[in-house]
């Protein structure tokens, strides 16, 4: 009787462990790649459509105040924005004058139709200028001032004022303003009030409301209009005082933010 040994000899597996490692890892990034190929996205094809002229800036003033039934233009020169603050109070004013004013950029509008304002009825042009620098005009009045040395424009029939803004502390005050009413009056334009002279060292919303206040009556006078009585554009105050109140539920805030916690902004 034959004996067979106590150890046989164990079989090879086909594949180690580390074969099935790597081959599981290898079909692994290969099923992982093709599931987040994605497929390329077509290039949208736009359609040039019939593009509309571009919109011409209207540079005629005084074709906007024919259009808009306006006869006062208040011109600014300004650097900082008081003159155009000025401005556009002024030409608000003129509503209580039974008149229409608008407020505009010197550098905006053609200045040598300046000549044309003796087309409107009861027309005035008034100038806010603001002195730069060291008597220089403000950027926005630059290309005013030049057309006011070169030109040989005659202005008659053009009712104007000017209001210089300055400030007393430089050698050069308000010499921008002093300039325009100098250059107006030599084109033979008519000065209907006084050169106002603001000071920024002083006081210069007194000067402008001293001014204003005498301005406006004296053109009244020129013209022979009337004041009308409607104040719409002008606000109106009443003060009262609340003894009664607990102060620690009064909003003392920015007005602009009140009830803003109720309508949240991000």
């Amino acid at each position: 009787i034959s004996t067979q040994p106590e150890a046989m000899e164990e079989e090879n597996p086909l594949f180690s462990n580390l074969d099935l490692f790597l081959f599981t890892l290898i079909a692994g990034l290969i099923i992982y790649w093709f599931m987040s190929r994605k497929k390329a996205e077509p290039i949208p094809e736009f359609k040039k459509l019939d593009q509309p002229a571009p919109s011409t800036r209207e540079t005629s003033f005084i074709e906007k105040m024919k259009k808009t039934g306006r006869n006062i233009v208040v011109f600014y020169g300004s650097q900082t924005g008081t003159g155009e603050e000025f401005a556009n109070r002024l030409s608000k004013d003129a509503q209580r004058y039974g008149m229409k004013g608008m407020a505009a950029d010197p550098e905006e509008y053609d200045m040598s139709e300046l000549s044309r304002l003796a087309e409107i009825d009861n027309s005035l042009a008034i100038f806010c200028m603001a002195t730069y620098g060291e008597g220089d005009p403000t950027d926005n009045a630059q290309d005013f001032y030049d057309w006011l040395q070169e030109t040989d424009a005659e202005l008659d029939g053009v009712n104007y004022t000017v209001f210089a803004l300055g400030n007393k502390t430089y050698e050069h005050y308000n010499a921008m303003g002093a300039y325009v009413d100098k250059r107006l009056e030599e084109l033979g334009a008519k000065r209907v009030f006084d050169l106002g002279m603001g000071d920024d060292d002083g006081n210069l919303e007194e000067d402008f409301v001293t001014w204003r206040e005498q301005f406006w009556p004296a053109m009244c006078e020129h013209f022979g209009v009337e004041a009308s009585g409607e104040d719409s554009s002008v606000r109106q105050y009443e003060l009262k005082e609340h003894n009664d109140i607990n102060m620690n539920k009064v909003y003392t805030g920015e007005l602009g933010r009140l009830k803003s916690f109720e309508t949240q902004k991000p």
